[in-house]
Protein backbone atom coordinates (compact mmCIF):
# COMPACT_ATOMS: atom_id res chain seq x y z
CA UNK A 1 0.00 0.00 0.00
CA UNK A 2 1.63 3.54 -1.06
CA UNK A 3 1.69 6.00 1.79
CA UNK A 4 0.69 9.44 0.63
CA UNK A 5 1.37 12.72 1.94
CA UNK A 6 -0.84 14.83 1.06
CA UNK A 7 -2.71 17.06 3.11
CA UNK A 8 -4.49 20.41 2.21
CA UNK A 9 -4.37 22.30 5.76
CA UNK A 10 -7.46 25.58 5.77
CA UNK A 11 -6.52 28.66 5.26
CA UNK A 12 -7.01 29.23 9.12
CA UNK A 13 -8.06 27.06 12.21
CA UNK A 14 -11.82 26.68 11.36
CA UNK A 15 -13.90 25.99 15.22
CA UNK A 16 -16.39 22.87 14.07
CA UNK A 17 -17.43 19.93 15.71
CA UNK A 18 -17.02 16.51 13.76
CA UNK A 19 -19.75 14.21 12.90
CA UNK A 20 -18.97 11.33 14.39
CA UNK A 21 -21.67 8.73 14.74
CA UNK A 22 -22.25 6.53 17.55
CA UNK A 23 -21.17 2.33 17.14
CA UNK A 24 -22.69 -0.38 19.56
CA UNK A 25 -20.02 -2.92 17.85
CA UNK A 26 -16.85 -2.80 16.44
CA UNK A 27 -18.22 -5.31 13.59
CA UNK A 28 -19.84 -2.53 12.29
CA UNK A 29 -17.94 -0.28 11.62
CA UNK A 30 -16.85 1.35 8.39
CA UNK A 31 -13.50 2.48 9.16
CA UNK A 32 -11.05 1.78 12.30
CA UNK A 33 -7.69 2.85 12.33
CA UNK A 34 -4.58 3.77 14.59
CA UNK A 35 -1.44 5.77 14.60
CA UNK A 36 1.97 4.69 15.31
CA UNK A 37 2.78 6.68 18.16
CA UNK A 38 0.51 8.90 20.76
CA UNK A 39 2.62 11.99 20.47
CA UNK A 40 4.30 13.56 17.69
CA UNK A 41 6.99 16.87 17.11
CA UNK A 42 5.95 19.38 14.48
CA UNK A 43 8.44 18.41 11.20
CA UNK A 44 7.48 14.81 11.97
CA UNK A 45 6.09 12.39 10.55
CA UNK A 46 2.24 10.28 11.43
CA UNK A 47 1.83 7.07 10.70
CA UNK A 48 -1.93 5.78 10.04
CA UNK A 49 -3.15 2.48 10.08
CA UNK A 50 -6.51 1.95 8.72
CA UNK A 51 -8.90 -0.81 7.83
CA UNK A 52 -12.24 -0.77 6.17
CA UNK A 53 -15.45 -3.35 5.78
CA UNK A 54 -15.01 -3.34 2.08
CA UNK A 55 -12.34 -1.74 -0.16
CA UNK A 56 -13.06 2.16 -0.09
CA UNK A 57 -11.63 5.61 -0.37
CA UNK A 58 -10.95 7.12 2.87
CA UNK A 59 -10.18 10.79 3.91
CA UNK A 60 -8.76 11.80 6.74
CA UNK A 61 -9.89 14.85 8.84
CA UNK A 62 -7.39 16.72 11.63
CA UNK A 63 -8.68 18.87 14.40
CA UNK A 64 -7.22 20.34 17.61
CA UNK A 65 -8.81 20.53 20.51
CA UNK A 66 -9.20 23.74 22.06
CA UNK A 67 -11.27 26.88 22.59
CA UNK A 68 -12.34 28.28 19.04
CA UNK A 69 -15.81 30.06 19.91
CA UNK A 70 -18.68 27.94 20.56
CA UNK A 71 -16.53 24.74 19.72
CA UNK A 72 -14.50 22.36 21.58
CA UNK A 73 -12.31 21.72 18.07
CA UNK A 74 -11.13 22.95 14.89
CA UNK A 75 -10.74 21.76 11.79
CA UNK A 76 -7.38 22.26 10.43
CA UNK A 77 -7.44 20.22 7.35
CA UNK A 78 -7.76 16.61 5.51
CA UNK A 79 -6.02 14.49 3.52
CA UNK A 80 -6.16 13.59 -0.29
CA UNK A 81 -8.40 9.90 -0.73
CA UNK A 82 -6.57 6.99 0.50
CA UNK A 83 -7.68 3.98 -1.37
CA UNK A 84 -7.76 1.57 1.75
CA UNK A 85 -8.44 -2.60 1.09
CA UNK A 86 -9.84 -4.99 4.37
CA UNK A 87 -6.98 -5.66 6.82
CA UNK A 88 -6.20 -9.15 8.57
CA UNK A 89 -8.14 -9.61 11.62
CA UNK A 90 -7.20 -8.56 15.03
CA UNK A 91 -4.39 -11.23 16.82
CA UNK A 92 -4.85 -12.12 20.48
CA UNK A 93 -1.82 -13.47 22.13
CA UNK A 94 -2.77 -17.04 23.53
CA UNK A 95 -0.49 -15.92 26.85
CA UNK A 96 -1.40 -12.49 27.85
CA UNK A 97 -4.46 -12.14 25.75
CA UNK A 98 -3.03 -9.16 24.34
CA UNK A 99 -5.13 -7.77 21.12
CA UNK A 100 -3.25 -6.44 18.16
CA UNK A 101 -3.88 -5.50 14.55
CA UNK A 102 -0.82 -6.30 11.81
CA UNK A 103 -2.19 -3.27 9.51
CA UNK A 104 -0.20 -1.70 7.20
CA UNK A 105 0.16 2.07 7.13
CA UNK A 106 -2.28 3.83 4.80
CA UNK A 107 -1.25 7.39 4.97
CA UNK A 108 1.56 9.54 6.68
CA UNK A 109 0.84 13.37 7.84
CA UNK A 110 4.17 15.07 8.28
CA UNK A 111 3.13 17.63 10.86
CA UNK A 112 2.88 21.25 9.83
CA UNK A 113 6.44 23.23 11.50
CA UNK A 114 3.55 26.17 12.47
CA UNK A 115 1.21 23.88 14.24
CA UNK A 116 0.55 24.78 17.94
CA UNK A 117 1.55 21.37 20.51
CA UNK A 118 -2.18 20.32 22.25
CA UNK A 119 -4.75 17.32 22.05
CA UNK A 120 -5.35 16.02 18.86
CA UNK A 121 -7.91 14.11 16.85
CA UNK A 122 -7.94 12.38 13.41
CA UNK A 123 -11.23 11.79 12.13
CA UNK A 124 -11.14 8.80 9.34
CA UNK A 125 -14.17 9.22 6.88
CA UNK A 126 -15.54 6.38 4.47
CA UNK A 127 -19.05 6.88 2.98
CA UNK A 128 -21.04 7.21 5.97
CA UNK A 129 -18.98 5.84 8.31
CA UNK A 130 -16.29 8.00 10.79
CA UNK A 131 -14.01 6.98 13.64
CA UNK A 132 -11.71 8.70 15.92
CA UNK A 133 -7.74 8.67 16.28
CA UNK A 134 -6.47 10.98 19.59
CA UNK A 135 -2.56 11.75 19.49
CA UNK A 136 -0.87 14.71 20.22
CA UNK A 137 1.44 17.34 18.98
CA UNK A 138 4.28 18.73 21.30
CA UNK A 139 7.90 20.37 21.72
CA UNK A 140 9.17 19.04 24.40
CA UNK A 141 12.44 21.70 23.47
CA UNK A 142 10.28 25.11 24.23
CA UNK A 143 9.90 26.26 27.72
CA UNK A 144 6.41 26.63 28.99
CA UNK A 145 4.08 27.45 32.20
CA UNK A 146 2.50 24.32 32.30
CA UNK A 147 3.04 21.00 30.46
CA UNK A 148 -0.06 18.98 30.01
CA UNK A 149 0.11 15.71 29.96
CA UNK A 150 -2.57 13.23 28.10
CA UNK A 151 -2.94 9.58 29.59
CA UNK A 152 -2.61 7.39 26.76
CA UNK A 153 -1.50 4.41 29.54
CA UNK A 154 -4.61 5.07 31.51
CA UNK A 155 -6.32 5.32 27.62
CA UNK A 156 -5.33 1.93 26.36
CA UNK A 157 -5.87 0.19 29.46
CA UNK A 158 -9.86 0.48 29.25
CA UNK A 159 -9.49 -0.16 25.65
CA UNK A 160 -11.53 -2.91 24.87
CA UNK A 161 -10.98 -3.39 21.07
CA UNK A 162 -12.95 -4.72 19.46
CA UNK A 163 -15.77 -4.83 21.28
CA UNK A 164 -17.91 -6.93 19.72
CA UNK A 165 -19.43 -9.32 22.67
CA UNK A 166 -16.41 -11.57 21.32
CA UNK A 167 -12.86 -10.99 20.76
CA UNK A 168 -12.24 -7.24 22.44
CA UNK A 169 -10.11 -7.23 25.72
CA UNK A 170 -8.55 -4.80 27.93
CA UNK A 171 -7.10 -4.66 31.31
CA UNK A 172 -9.92 -5.67 33.12
CA UNK A 173 -12.56 -8.04 30.89
CA UNK A 174 -12.88 -9.93 27.95
CA UNK A 175 -15.83 -11.89 26.68
CA UNK A 176 -17.33 -14.73 27.45
CA UNK A 177 -18.43 -17.24 24.95
CA UNK A 178 -22.26 -15.56 25.95
CA UNK A 179 -21.20 -12.20 25.38
CA UNK A 180 -20.73 -11.07 28.72
CA UNK A 181 -17.87 -9.01 30.18
CA UNK A 182 -15.72 -11.61 32.57
CA UNK A 183 -12.90 -9.97 34.70
CA UNK A 184 -11.39 -13.38 34.69
CA UNK A 185 -10.79 -12.99 30.98
CA UNK A 186 -9.04 -10.06 30.83
CA UNK A 187 -5.48 -9.31 29.72
CA UNK A 188 -2.75 -8.93 30.90
CA UNK A 189 -0.84 -6.65 28.08
CA UNK A 190 -2.62 -4.47 25.60
CA UNK A 191 -0.81 -3.30 22.80
CA UNK A 192 -1.15 0.59 21.00
CA UNK A 193 -1.32 -0.85 17.41
CA UNK A 194 -4.99 -1.19 17.74
CA UNK A 195 -8.13 1.32 17.18
CA UNK A 196 -10.02 2.86 20.75
CA UNK A 197 -12.91 1.37 20.85
CA UNK A 198 -16.40 2.29 19.16
CA UNK A 199 -16.34 5.72 18.02
CA UNK A 200 -12.36 5.75 18.58
CA UNK A 201 -12.59 8.42 21.39
CA UNK A 202 -11.18 7.09 24.76
CA UNK A 203 -13.57 6.47 26.92
CA UNK A 204 -12.09 9.17 29.83
CA UNK A 205 -10.88 11.97 26.82
CA UNK A 206 -14.02 14.27 27.39
CA UNK A 207 -12.96 15.48 31.12
CA UNK A 208 -9.21 15.76 29.34
CA UNK A 209 -10.51 18.20 27.02
CA UNK A 210 -12.99 19.78 29.75
CA UNK A 211 -9.61 21.06 31.26
CA UNK A 212 -7.84 21.91 27.97
CA UNK A 213 -10.70 24.10 26.49
CA UNK A 214 -10.99 25.66 29.69
CA UNK A 215 -7.16 26.32 30.03
CA UNK A 216 -6.88 27.59 26.62
CA UNK A 217 -10.02 29.86 27.14
CA UNK A 218 -7.86 31.25 29.47
CA UNK A 219 -5.04 31.57 27.70
CA UNK A 220 -2.78 29.67 29.57
CA UNK A 221 0.84 29.31 28.04
CA UNK A 222 0.89 25.39 28.00
CA UNK A 223 2.87 22.39 26.73
CA UNK A 224 1.63 19.19 26.06
CA UNK A 225 3.13 14.83 26.14
CA UNK A 226 1.53 11.69 26.61
CA UNK A 227 2.57 9.32 29.34
CA UNK A 228 5.14 7.85 26.92
CA UNK A 229 6.83 10.82 26.97
CA UNK A 230 7.08 10.70 31.28
CA UNK A 231 7.63 6.79 30.82
CA UNK A 232 10.70 7.73 28.04
CA UNK A 233 12.19 10.71 30.18
CA UNK A 234 11.98 12.97 27.11
CA UNK A 235 10.10 15.75 29.56
CA UNK A 236 12.55 18.03 31.92
CA UNK A 237 10.31 19.51 34.54
CA UNK A 238 12.12 22.78 35.07
CA UNK A 239 11.11 23.78 31.61
CA UNK A 240 7.62 24.28 33.18
CA UNK A 241 6.22 25.28 36.29
CA UNK A 242 4.04 22.97 36.95
CA UNK A 243 3.04 19.60 35.17
CA UNK A 244 -1.29 18.86 35.10
CA UNK A 245 -3.00 16.00 34.98
CA UNK A 246 -6.11 16.65 34.07
CA UNK A 247 -7.31 13.17 33.10
CA UNK A 248 -7.58 9.96 35.60
CA UNK A 249 -4.54 8.99 35.10
CA UNK A 250 -4.12 5.09 36.72
CA UNK A 251 -1.60 3.38 34.74
CA UNK A 252 1.87 4.83 35.74
CA UNK A 253 5.18 2.89 34.95
CA UNK A 254 8.35 3.14 37.13
CA UNK A 255 9.58 5.51 34.66
CA UNK A 256 6.36 7.96 34.57
CA UNK A 257 6.67 8.00 38.59
CA UNK A 258 10.56 8.60 38.38
CA UNK A 259 9.65 11.51 35.84
CA UNK A 260 6.99 13.16 38.41
CA UNK A 261 9.77 12.35 41.55
CA UNK A 262 11.97 14.48 39.75
CA UNK A 263 9.76 17.27 38.97
CA UNK A 264 8.80 17.11 42.60
CA UNK A 265 12.51 17.29 43.75
CA UNK A 266 12.85 20.33 41.50
CA UNK A 267 10.19 22.64 42.53
CA UNK A 268 7.78 22.07 39.88
CA UNK A 269 4.40 21.62 41.03
CA UNK A 270 2.02 18.92 40.46
CA UNK A 271 -1.54 19.13 39.97
CA UNK A 272 -3.92 15.95 39.72
CA UNK A 273 -7.61 16.99 38.54
CA UNK A 274 -9.54 13.83 38.83
CA UNK A 275 -9.20 10.49 41.08
CA UNK A 276 -7.38 7.37 41.37
CA UNK A 277 -3.92 8.69 40.19
CA UNK A 278 -0.71 6.25 40.45
CA UNK A 279 -2.57 3.55 41.36
CA UNK A 280 -1.31 0.57 38.88
CA UNK A 281 2.45 -0.13 38.37
CA UNK A 282 2.89 -1.26 35.01
CA UNK A 283 5.52 -1.87 32.76
CA UNK A 284 5.51 0.22 29.48
CA UNK A 285 7.42 -1.26 26.57
CA UNK A 286 7.48 -0.09 23.30
CA UNK A 287 3.71 0.05 22.18
CA UNK A 288 2.71 -2.76 25.04
CA UNK A 289 1.35 -1.65 28.65
CA UNK A 290 1.84 -4.87 30.90
CA UNK A 291 -0.25 -4.89 34.36
CA UNK A 292 -1.02 -8.84 35.94
CA UNK A 293 -2.29 -7.06 38.55
CA UNK A 294 -1.32 -10.32 40.89
CA UNK A 295 1.43 -11.90 42.16
CA UNK A 296 1.37 -13.96 39.21
CA UNK A 297 3.53 -12.01 37.21
CA UNK A 298 6.89 -13.28 36.26
CA UNK A 299 8.88 -10.44 36.69
CA UNK A 300 9.89 -10.55 40.50
CA UNK A 301 13.21 -9.24 40.42
CA UNK A 302 13.14 -6.04 38.41
CA UNK A 303 12.66 -2.98 40.68
CA UNK A 304 10.30 -1.46 41.58
CA UNK A 305 8.64 -5.22 41.62
CA UNK A 306 5.79 -6.90 40.05
CA UNK A 307 3.13 -5.22 38.00
CA UNK A 308 0.44 -4.48 41.33
CA UNK A 309 -0.36 -1.79 43.01
CA UNK A 310 1.96 0.89 44.13
CA UNK A 311 1.00 0.89 47.58
CA UNK A 312 1.85 -2.50 47.67
CA UNK A 313 5.28 -2.09 46.94
CA UNK A 314 5.55 0.17 49.55
CA UNK A 315 5.23 2.97 47.23
CA UNK A 316 2.05 4.46 48.28
CA UNK A 317 0.51 7.15 45.79
CA UNK A 318 -0.23 9.28 48.32
CA UNK A 319 3.00 9.44 49.38
CA UNK A 320 3.48 11.81 45.99
CA UNK A 321 -0.39 13.22 45.69
CA UNK A 322 -1.23 13.49 49.36
CA UNK A 323 -4.05 11.34 49.04
CA UNK A 324 -4.97 7.86 47.29
CA UNK A 325 -8.03 6.06 45.69
CA UNK A 326 -10.82 4.93 47.70
CA UNK A 327 -13.40 3.66 46.14
CA UNK A 328 -16.17 4.04 43.27
CA UNK A 329 -18.68 6.37 43.65
CA UNK A 330 -22.32 5.54 43.74
CA UNK A 331 -24.40 8.19 41.80
CA UNK A 332 -22.83 11.17 42.86
CA UNK A 333 -22.01 13.31 45.76
CA UNK A 334 -22.00 17.15 47.14
CA UNK A 335 -18.42 18.05 47.39
CA UNK A 336 -18.27 19.59 50.95
CA UNK A 337 -15.40 22.55 51.49
CA UNK A 338 -13.38 22.82 54.81
CA UNK A 339 -10.86 25.19 55.56
CA UNK A 340 -12.60 27.30 53.77
CA UNK A 341 -10.36 30.39 54.73
CA UNK A 342 -7.24 28.76 53.30
CA UNK A 343 -6.53 31.15 50.29
CA UNK A 344 -7.51 28.00 47.35
CA UNK A 345 -11.11 28.77 48.59
CA UNK A 346 -10.98 32.04 49.72
CA UNK A 347 -10.81 33.29 45.93
CA UNK A 348 -14.28 31.52 45.06
CA UNK A 349 -15.77 33.74 48.30
CA UNK A 350 -16.00 29.80 50.11
CA UNK A 351 -17.55 29.21 53.77
CA UNK A 352 -16.62 26.24 55.44
CA UNK A 353 -19.97 23.79 54.61
CA UNK A 354 -20.73 25.16 51.47
CA UNK A 355 -21.45 22.69 49.11
CA UNK A 356 -20.78 21.96 45.37
CA UNK A 357 -23.54 19.61 44.26
CA UNK A 358 -23.12 16.58 42.16
CA UNK A 359 -18.87 17.49 41.84
CA UNK A 360 -18.20 13.68 43.52
CA UNK A 361 -18.57 11.42 41.14
CA UNK A 362 -16.70 8.27 39.22
CA UNK A 363 -14.18 7.09 41.52
CA UNK A 364 -13.06 9.29 45.35
CA UNK A 365 -9.83 9.46 46.87
CA UNK A 366 -8.79 10.18 50.33
CA UNK A 367 -5.64 10.24 52.88
CA UNK A 368 -5.09 6.67 54.39
CA UNK A 369 -3.80 6.71 57.84
CA UNK A 370 -2.16 3.40 57.00
CA UNK A 371 -0.12 4.49 54.78
CA UNK A 372 2.78 6.36 54.33
CA UNK A 373 2.16 10.35 54.22
CA UNK A 374 3.53 12.43 52.00
CA UNK A 375 6.30 14.72 53.43
CA UNK A 376 5.28 18.29 53.14
CA UNK A 377 5.73 21.58 54.86
CA UNK A 378 2.15 22.27 54.25
CA UNK A 379 -1.01 20.12 54.10
CA UNK A 380 -4.09 20.99 53.85
CA UNK A 381 -7.94 19.44 53.64
CA UNK A 382 -9.54 21.04 51.52
CA UNK A 383 -12.91 19.30 51.02
CA UNK A 384 -14.55 16.14 53.26
CA UNK A 385 -17.75 14.66 51.13
CA UNK A 386 -19.47 11.70 52.36
CA UNK A 387 -20.58 9.76 49.52
CA UNK A 388 -21.91 5.78 48.96
CA UNK A 389 -19.53 3.75 47.31
CA UNK A 390 -20.46 1.16 44.87
CA UNK A 391 -20.95 -1.45 47.95
CA UNK A 392 -23.55 1.02 49.33
CA UNK A 393 -21.49 1.77 51.92
CA UNK A 394 -20.67 5.45 53.56
CA UNK A 395 -17.01 6.78 52.70
CA UNK A 396 -15.47 10.05 53.05
CA UNK A 397 -13.97 12.18 49.33
CA UNK A 398 -11.27 14.40 50.75
CA UNK A 399 -9.56 16.61 48.22
CA UNK A 400 -5.90 18.09 49.57
CA UNK A 401 -3.20 20.40 48.56
CA UNK A 402 0.33 20.28 50.37
CA UNK A 403 3.86 21.77 49.44
CA UNK A 404 6.78 19.64 49.51
CA UNK A 405 10.30 20.60 51.05
CA UNK A 406 11.75 21.45 47.34
CA UNK A 407 8.93 24.18 47.33
CA UNK A 408 6.45 22.38 44.74
CA UNK A 409 2.76 22.03 45.39
CA UNK A 410 0.67 19.29 45.18
CA UNK A 411 -3.15 19.65 44.11
CA UNK A 412 -5.34 16.33 44.32
CA UNK A 413 -9.22 17.11 43.31
CA UNK A 414 -9.85 13.83 44.76
CA UNK A 415 -13.19 12.96 42.55
CA UNK A 416 -13.60 12.30 38.36
CA UNK A 417 -16.27 15.31 37.72
CA UNK A 418 -13.55 18.62 38.47
CA UNK A 419 -12.40 19.36 35.11
CA UNK A 420 -16.45 19.30 33.99
CA UNK A 421 -16.91 22.10 36.66
CA UNK A 422 -14.63 23.86 34.44
CA UNK A 423 -16.81 24.85 31.74
CA UNK A 424 -18.94 21.81 30.21
CA UNK A 425 -22.29 23.07 29.76
CA UNK A 426 -24.94 21.92 32.51
CA UNK A 427 -22.01 21.59 34.77
CA UNK A 428 -19.73 24.61 34.76
CA UNK A 429 -19.62 26.15 38.38
CA UNK A 430 -17.78 29.69 38.64
CA UNK A 431 -16.26 28.93 41.87
CA UNK A 432 -14.26 25.43 41.00
CA UNK A 433 -13.15 28.38 38.03
CA UNK A 434 -12.16 30.44 40.60
CA UNK A 435 -10.38 28.35 42.84
CA UNK A 436 -8.24 26.42 40.41
CA UNK A 437 -7.09 29.82 38.54
CA UNK A 438 -5.78 31.03 42.23
CA UNK A 439 -4.04 27.26 42.45
CA UNK A 440 -2.66 27.93 38.99
CA UNK A 441 -1.65 31.46 39.41
CA UNK A 442 0.00 30.86 43.25
CA UNK A 443 1.81 27.98 41.56
CA UNK A 444 3.24 30.26 38.32
CA UNK A 445 4.16 32.76 41.25
CA UNK A 446 6.68 30.63 41.97
CA UNK A 447 6.88 32.18 45.41
CA UNK A 448 9.89 30.86 47.88
CA UNK A 449 11.47 28.90 45.00
CA UNK A 450 15.27 28.81 44.05
CA UNK A 451 17.15 29.91 40.73
CA UNK A 452 16.58 26.77 38.02
CA UNK A 453 20.38 25.54 38.37
CA UNK A 454 20.46 25.71 42.19
CA UNK A 455 17.12 23.69 41.78
CA UNK A 456 18.75 20.93 39.24
CA UNK A 457 21.67 20.65 41.91
CA UNK A 458 18.65 20.23 44.54
CA UNK A 459 17.20 16.99 42.47
CA UNK A 460 20.07 15.53 41.87
CA UNK A 461 20.98 15.56 45.47
CA UNK A 462 18.03 14.06 46.07
CA UNK A 463 18.23 10.98 44.14
CA UNK A 464 21.00 10.48 45.71
CA UNK A 465 20.07 10.42 49.19
CA UNK A 466 16.76 8.04 48.12
CA UNK A 467 19.09 5.56 46.32
CA UNK A 468 21.36 5.45 49.66
CA UNK A 469 18.02 5.38 51.64
CA UNK A 470 17.52 2.29 53.71
CA UNK A 471 14.36 1.31 51.74
CA UNK A 472 16.26 1.60 49.08
CA UNK A 473 18.79 -0.76 49.96
CA UNK A 474 16.39 -3.19 51.21
CA UNK A 475 14.53 -3.05 47.87
CA UNK A 476 17.78 -3.64 45.80
CA UNK A 477 18.33 -6.55 47.98
CA UNK A 478 15.04 -8.47 48.38
CA UNK A 479 12.23 -6.44 45.91
CA UNK A 480 8.50 -6.93 47.73
CA UNK A 481 6.83 -9.94 46.18
CA UNK A 482 3.31 -9.91 47.63
CA UNK A 483 -0.16 -10.73 47.42
CA UNK A 484 -2.60 -8.05 46.23
CA UNK A 485 -6.81 -7.84 46.03
CA UNK A 486 -8.56 -7.09 43.15
CA UNK A 487 -9.95 -3.99 42.37
CA UNK A 488 -13.42 -4.75 40.71
CA UNK A 489 -14.72 -1.96 38.44
CA UNK A 490 -18.63 -3.13 38.12
CA UNK A 491 -19.17 -1.46 35.44
CA UNK A 492 -17.25 0.03 32.28
CA UNK A 493 -18.01 4.12 33.15
CA UNK A 494 -17.83 6.92 30.11
CA UNK A 495 -17.52 10.20 30.37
Amino acid sequence: MRLLDGFAPTAAAIGTSPDVPELSDDARAAVKGFASATAVAPGESLDFHLDVAEPRDVTVEIYRVGAYGDHRTALLGSSEPVAVVPQPEPVTDPDTGMVSCLWEAAWRLTVPADWKSGAYLAVLRAGEGANYVPFVVRDLRRRASWLVVVPFACYQAYNMYPFDNARGKNLYYGFDENGEQSSKLRASSVSFQRPYELTGMPREAERVHDFIVWAERQSYDLEYASSADLNEGRVDPLNYKGLIFAGHDEYWSAGMRKSLVKALDSGVSAVFLQANNVYWHIRYEGSTITCFKSRQDPVKTKRPGQTVMWRDLKLPEQELLGAQYVSLVKGDAPLVVTNADHWFWQAAGMSDGDTFPGLVGGEADAVHEKYQEADSTEFTVLARSPYTDGADGTREQQTVLHRKASGAWVFDAGTFFWPMALGREGFADARIEAATAALLARIAAGDGLASRSSRRRAALAAVVRREASPSAVSAKAKPVVKRVGRKVKHTLKRS
